[in-house]
């Protein structure tokens, strides 16, 4: 028996068997590609589904200056973390770097109308807030808030949640308290002895009504001027003092241009965090449980590390060379004496 032939018909019949026909090839192309699409398909339908479960929001700060490291940036991390954490994933919150262009009046209307530049939740300042409901105006008011314990009585209690309930009524939902701190004077080389040395000082303040006629009440010149321009000011002689907060005052190094600060405490400077109520409405019962819970979390471990860091911002001042004045009890009662009534 010839084993030769026999060999090659076997490795032609393979041959044949292995080696698809044109028409064999074709079937198998558009089998690969159903069973590729298909896969396609599977995947695409995998990835919606998640994509479905999971809701995502935006927060921002009305401001786009401060570092990571800042109490409020951490507080907006950490309250994003918590919202994720509790609600098992199906709540993202993704906290933008940048902020809404404009004045904070300009930025809480963009909010209210849910403009395409603006984020579902922000944190704006009560100062702002002010303008849609007159109440938030207590803070502003020189010296109705005199201390932090006031402070957490006020933001922790009934009155707190009047005033964050009462934004309602203009488009918007109030979660939680954050804070600036207490706003102090500084002046390039005036000296605070009593009230009467504040009679005729250009003194910059908030552009807000309440602001401008505390200082008118104390024989100020009230020049209003937006917080980014106050250097400027100072430097180019529009003003020999301004009202700020401490940390306000280190972040822009005015220590450089004036000489010193005088710890008025005169008013405080609240932070709220704030949800569209369009979206807010579109939430369930669970979800604005989440933001809720997160956000008041957040919102106290931020005025606790806020008080830390206006702490550390004193020191560094007068290390820089700053002088540092406590008001006398006499300044401070005069100046409540002439406060204005809410």
């Amino acid at each position: 028996m010839r084993l030769a032939p026999l060999r090659g018909l076997a490795e032609r019949l393979a041959a044949a068997v292995t080696r698809p026909t044109p028409t064999r090839a074709a079937d198998c192309m558009r089998t690969a590609t159903a069973c590729s699409l298909f896969g396609m398909a599977l995947a695409s339908a995998a990835h919606a589904q998640t994509t479905a479960n999971v809701q995502h929001l935006s927060v921002s700060d009305y401001r786009a200056y401060l570092p990571e490291s800042h109490s409020v940036r951490k507080a907006l991390h950490q309250f994003a973390a918590h919202v994720a954490s509790t609600s098992g994933g199906k709540l993202q919150v993704d906290v933008l770097p940048g902020t809404v262009p404009g004045s904070p009046a300009q930025q809480i209307a963009a909010l209210r109308l849910g403009k395409a530049d603006a984020p579902q939740i922000m944190l704006v300042a009560a100062t702002g807030l002010a303008d849609l409901q007159r109440n938030f105006e207590l803070f502003d008011q020189p010296y109705a808030v005199r201390d932090v314990s006031q402070v957490e009585a006020i933001v922790e209690g009934a009155q707190g949640r009047a005033l964050l309930d009462s934004l309602s009524e203009h488009g918007l939902v109030g979660l939680a308290f954050m804070e600036n701190g207490f706003r102090q004077l500084s002046t390039t080389k005036a000296i605070l002895r009593d009230a009467s040395d504040l009679r005729g000082m250009t003194v910059r303040t908030l552009p807000t009504k309440t602001s401008t006629d505390t200082f008118t009440a104390w024989g100020a010149v009230p020049v209003a001027i937006p917080a980014s321009a106050v250097r400027g000011a100072i430097e180019g002689g529009q003003v020999e003092a301004q009202e700020g907060f401490v940390s306000q005052l280190l972040q822009t190094q005015l220590f450089e241009v004036q000489k010193h600060l005088w710890l008025t405490g005169h008013s405080y400077g609240a932070q709220v965090l704030v949800v569209q109520q369009s979206t807010w409405q579109s939430l369930g019962a669970a979800q604005r449980s989440w933001l809720k819970e997160a956000a008041e979390k957040a919102a106290r471990v931020q005025r606790m590390r806020a008080r830390e860091e206006d702490a550390q911002a004193l020191k560094a001042v007068e290390h820089a060379g700053m002088q540092v004045h406590r008001i006398p009890p006499d300044l401070t009662s005069s100046l409540i004496a002439t406060r204005l009534n809410p």
